[in-house]
């Protein structure tokens, strides 16, 4: 195989898995505490294809896992929950998985907890969203429903989204370029096997 063609396969394989790595989609912003029964929302651009979702839970005062006044968190993509649970962050209970589609980590030392859950993004806007709820029934049970920040309150830190960046569209020029380039390069092949 001659240098011109080893260089046309270098280059199209190059332009084939530009953008096979994880991009960083979005960071959002360490959140002050936050009253149970509120939704945090984030906003933002994918290629399509898989992605993840780390971030960090912080209670606040006495936010609770499974007993009277239970907590729970769910997290959504897209609108559809891939992952929700109940920790002790101050306010005791058991700590419980609820739902786990996609087989999160999940880290829990004292008033915070770590998870990082694999997902999917669609070709263009995504959105990811981050719910605390105080039930007044859970599992046919009676429970406390909501207490306000005054007793408790949940906090989101160092939220990070990673996928495919949404490919940038080339200008006509670049197009122009990279074929006028590659027509250098058949011409010069053509004129190297004329001279032989």
């Amino acid at each position: 195989m001659s240098m011109i063609q080893k260089s046309i396969l270098g280059l199209a394989a190059a332009l084939c898995f530009a953008g096979a790595h994880a991009d960083t989609l979005a960071v959002y912003p360490n959140t002050s505490a936050i009253e149970t029964n509120a939704v945090y929302q984030g906003t933002f651009n994918a290629g399509a294809g898989a992605g993840n979702v780390s971030f960090q839970l912080q209670g606040y005062n006495s936010l609770d896992g499974d007993n009277f006044y239970i907590d729970i968190f769910h997290f959504y993509v897209n609108g559809t929950e891939l992952f929700s649970g109940t920790w002790d962050l101050g306010g005791g209970g058991a700590d419980r998985v609820l739902l786990d589609l996609n087989g999160a980590s999940v880290s829990h030392v004292g008033q915070t907890v770590d998870i990082s859950v694999a997902t999917s993004f669609v070709q263009g806007s995504n959105t990811v969203s981050f719910k605390y709820e105080s039930p007044t029934t859970f599992e046919g049970s009676p429970r406390a429903g909501f207490q306000g920040l005054g007793d408790e309150g949940w906090g989101l830190n160092a939220a990070t989204v990673t996928g495919n960046a949404v490919a940038a569209v080339p200008e006509p020029e670049t197009y122009a370029l990279m074929l006028a380039g590659l027509g250098a390069l058949g011409f010069v092949a053509r004129r190297r096997n004329a001279a032989r």
